[in-house]
Order: structure tokens, then sequence, then C-alpha cells
């Protein structure tokens, strides 16, 4: 197994998915085809309330525009991040953060629907796409480097050194800064893709002063050398 794929699960297996899927949409898949395909993976009210699981887990990996861009964006997110905080933490990261984004701004709709605020042809929004996901990488890479603060039985690795973690984050601030007109377009008016990447930025932010915090009280496992046993 290639060593980046074992150091590096979560964001090599990421950026499959999504290119693997992507492609399929974009290449395979004539435009009836596409439409029915976003239909049925979007993150829209009516797909939450009939299979939450499955439309969260398929949405993050359908761009139906440019998805090789994403992969650029996914790399200065994704890699530092794991780097910071390991694979298991990076996904409980990123995770959240896409989980909560969706969950609350589609909730808000929910409400203005409700309360005839919106239309309720909102209610099948096309809502699909990576983006919850990396923009919580990209801010928690910006806000907490890519050097960890306790070394691992792993070691480190000069890509990710307290040098180069300063590149890492101004490449993802860089992206970020890329990304931001098309993130928030929309936001005053509560749109709904708006809503929920701040949220994303937000709940990215916040998990990772929590992971900050628990690795700087010694909470993240560090194998120590084995005692000598005096014979």
């Amino acid at each position: 197994m290639p060593v980046i794929l074992r150091r590096f699960p979560l964001p090599v297996v990421f950026i499959a998915a999504l290119c693997a899927v992507s492609s399929v949409y974009a290449y395979g898949l004539g435009l009836a085809d596409q439409r029915s395909f976003v239909a049925s993976t979007a993150t829209n009210l009516i797909n939450l309330r009939s299979d939450p699981l499955g439309t969260l887990i398929a949405s993050a990996f359908v761009s139906e525009t440019a998805p090789w861009i994403w992969v650029g964006f996914a790399i200065v997110g994704l890699f530092p991040l794991v780097h910071r905080f390991g694979n298991l933490r990076a996904l409980l990261l990123v995770t959240t953060a896409h989980v909560v984004g969706t969950l609350l701004s589609e909730g808000l709709l929910a409400l203005r629907i409700a309360s005839g605020a919106a239309p309720a042809s909102l209610r099948a929004l096309d809502d699909v796409g990576p983006s919850y996901v990396i923009a919580a990488a990209l801010i928690a890479t910006i806000v907490y480097g890519a050097e960890p603060a306790v070394r691992t039985a792993s070691g480190g690795h000069w890509l990710f050194d307290r040098i180069a973690s300063r590149w890492w984050r101004l490449g993802a601030a860089i992206g970020l800064a890329l990304l931001a007109p098309n993130l928030f377009a929309g936001l005053g008016h509560l749109d709904v893709a708006a809503v929920g990447h701040s949220v994303a930025l937000v709940t990215g932010a916040g998990v990772g002063l929590t992971l900050a915090r628990l690795e700087r009280r010694g909470v993240r496992v560090v194998r120590s050398p084995r005692p000598v046993v005096a014979p």
C-alpha cells in the first residue's frame, strides 16, 4: 500500500471519490440523467426527510461544475488538517461541519417556508457539492496550521514542519479567499448555500478549537518509550 494512502487515507479517499462521482456525472450521464442524479442526491428538505444519511453522504461528492478545481482546494485543506489532528479527528471535524451546515441551513429554510417568507418550491432545491467539507477544512488549516502540537510515534515530516505550516496556512487562506464570493453569495437574503457555508466555517473552527485544547491537555495518545526493567 502506498505510504501516502496509509498516512492520509481521508484526503486520498475523499478526493478519489469526488473525482469518480463527478466524472460519472459530467461524462457518463446525459442531461436528463444528470438532473435526476442531482435531484436524488441533493440535501434538500424532501431528500433529508426520506433518506437523510444517504443524502448527506452522497451530496458531498457531487460537483456540478469544475470538479477538478475542488481537488486543489481539498489538497490545501485536508492534507494539513489530517497531519494536524489525525485522520479520525479530521473526519470528525469535516463531517460535523457538513452535517451541521446542512441541517441548520435547511432547517432555517423550513421555518421560512412555514412562515410564508420563502416559496414551497425550495423544498426541492438542488444543493450538492463538497463545499461545506472543504470550507471547514480550509478554515481549520488557516487557524490551527499543519504542525501537530503533540508529536506522535509516526513523527513529523518536512512538508508539515513549523516553517512549512505557514505556507499551508497561506495556501488555505488564498483558497478560501477565492471561494468566498461564491460561498457567501446571497447571505443577506438567507440563501441556503450561503447560510450553510457560514455555519460550516464556524463549526469547523469550533471543532478545531476543541481538538486543539484536547491535544494540549494530553488527551491525544502519544507512544512513550518502554521502561527499562532492571534484571
